[in-house]
């Protein structure tokens, strides 16, 4: 029964805080909204529309008529400028996409020889250049290989003999899979926000209460320090898991709004995935809560809580952008590793693949065992009387 007041008695006061409740739920429901919110902006200005004109500047155009008129008849806007340093013409942000024709190409290309052109571009720009990029490589590829096999007609040899070997690619890759690798920090998010949904809560429970001096006079009551505990990491864990349902729900109402299929991807997230992702996350809401309560009981003030606890987020999610970097496969030495286990299964869960009873077990069983030690370490400390110090 005491359990159940504490916790009741830390929900309702977090729920009073209007600063610590925006706080713990924003990253949860803003968070997909920005992310896909700037995925489309990128997708957009990279694909633009299918059927727009690709826009580009040519620079000595008049080498190579026969070129400019095949591009011409392409759906393209087509810009001719002079310029001896045509890199300048990029770099200083006055054309996007600048095609250079050397002057000796009409020489090469009557004695058979092989020309280079120059296209220049800003890799780093996010913007439709990309698109007329793809698009322009393409339509001069085509005009190449047209001239390639028409010489080899003119001299009676069979163009096949060319190209002895052909390759042909097949994707493996789900769709869904393929969209992942653009939400590639999804995992992490899924994480941080469990650790940030009791962030606060936590801090005020502890290094708060000490502060305010309102820890002393509850040590005095008939309870025991036990259940006093974890009813304070009950009361985290229950915003950390809010925090998280908050998040899939924004997520499930967000990622609709990508447009995954303009490049050939698919990714679906429904209740048949949100809610084995939210199931796994349960020992990690416990182990996050058990965490947070232990380091934030070592502070002797709100802000040095904030302090700890700021450092303490980095060594769960530090694995995720590790694994991330490294495209760490799931196996089972991973699902001992706390979060980074969780952040697999979930990759994985979205994904739509096969995900083994094993792997969930195992990280659900010692992710668990972790939270539980934690949480065995807070009551310890609080059942030294130097906690009111």
């Amino acid at each position: 029964m005491s359990f159940k007041v504490v916790l009741a008695k830390e929900c309702l006061d977090n729920v009073r805080d209007r600063r610590a409740l925006i706080s713990s739920f924003s990253l949860a429901i803003l968070g997909p909204v920005f992310f896909v919110g700037i995925m489309v902006f990128v997708l957009e200005r990279a694909l633009g529309e299918s059927d727009d004109a690709i826009d580009f500047t040519v620079v000595g155009a008049q080498y190579a008529p026969q070129l400019m008129a095949y591009l011409t008849q392409q759906n393209t806007n087509i810009k001719e400028v002079v310029s001896d340093t045509p890199k300048d013409l990029v770099s200083l942000g006055k054309h996007d996409l600048v095609l250079v024709i050397n002057p000796n190409y009409a020489q090469r290309y009557a004695s058979g020889g092989i020309n280079t052109l120059v296209l220049i571009h800003d890799s780093s720009e996010i913007s439709s250049t990309r698109r007329n990029l793809a698009q322009l490589r393409n339509h001069i590829g085509t005009y190449s290989q047209t001239i390639g096999l028409l010489r080899l007609q003119l001299r009676g040899i069979d163009p096949s003999l060319s190209r002895p070997i052909i390759t042909k690619e097949l994707d493996v890759a789900s769709p869904a899979a393929r969209a992942l690798t653009i939400l590639a920090s999804l995992p992490y998010f899924l994480v941080l926000v469990i650790f940030m949904g009791g962030f606060y809560l936590a801090i005020d429970t502890t290094a708060g209460e000490r502060e305010h001096g309102s820890l002393e006079p509850l040590l005095t009551q008939p309870i025991s320090r036990g259940q006093l505990v974890m009813g304070k990491i009950a009361a985290t864990m229950v915003f950390g898991a809010a925090s998280l349902l908050v998040f899939l729900i924004s997520l499930y109402l967000t990622v609709p709004f990508v447009p995954f299929e303009r490049i050939g991807m698919a990714l679906e997230i429904g209740f048949a995935q949100l809610l084995p992702v939210f199931i796994i996350s349960l020992p990690l809401i416990l182990f996050a809560a058990s965490l947070l309560t232990v380091v934030a009981s070592f502070a002797k003030s709100y802000k040095e809580a904030q302090t700890y606890l700021t450092m303490v987020i980095l060594v769960p999610t530090l694995p995720l952008l590790f694994a991330q970097l490294t495209n760490v496969e799931t196996t089972l030495a991973i699902m001992f590793v706390p979060s980074l286990s969780q952040s697999n299964l979930m990759a994985d869960m979205i994904k739509g693949e096969d995900v083994e009873a094993l792997h969930v077990l195992v990280s659900m069983a010692t992710t668990t065992v972790y939270g539980a030690i934690l949480a065995w370490l807070a009551i310890r400390l609080y059942k030294h009387e130097r906690i009111l110090g």
